[in-house]
């Protein structure tokens, strides 16, 4: 199944940014999500370095959206 890859992080200044793929590339990947207990969309995706995910974010256009956050913008966003 295809996904949207949405990238969340805080750049220069600290200021949140957002981005939207539609393929992940590179050496930033950690491994693949193999857990059962997760949606079938999210299993079987990329682990990325440093970040939090793969979390499921919704439907775009009929597609899963997967979403990875840095550490530091899942800890604001969890409080």
């Amino acid at each position: 199944m295809e996904a949207i890859y949405q990238v969340v992080g805080k750049g220069h200044g600290k200021k949140m940014f957002e981005a939207e793929f539609k393929h992940l590339f590179g050496d930033q990947f950690d491994g693949i999500e193999d857990g059962k207990h997760l949606r079938e969309c999210l299993q079987g995706q990329p682990k990325l370095k440093g970040m939090c995910g793969p979390m499921y974010d919704g439907q775009h256009a009929g597609h899963p959206v997967v979403r990875y956050e840095s550490w530091e913008v899942y800890d604001a966003l969890s409080r």
